[in-house]
């Protein structure tokens, strides 16, 4: 199961940290998720064969957050 980094623009709470994960726990092939504005990021550990990275981005673009590959 890999993990992905993701680097999000617009969390300002912890309720945005919360919206984060549950969106992205409630997508398919997601096991986990800890959302992270002090650092501005979101691991997020999946199943690659079932959902891919730039799928998790549109997720959080849809929750009205910006989102990039980390590195």
């Amino acid at each position: 199961m890999p993990t992905v980094l993701l680097c999000v623009t617009g969390m300002r709470s912890a309720d945005d940290e919360q919206r984060i994960e549950r969106a992205l726990v409630a997508a398919r092939g997601v096991f986990g998720a800890v959302a992270n504005r002090e650092e501005a990021c979101a691991e997020v550990d999946f199943e690659d064969d079932e959902i891919t990275p730039e799928e998790l981005i549109e997720i959080l673009r849809r929750e009205g957050f910006e989102a990039r590959l980390g590195g």
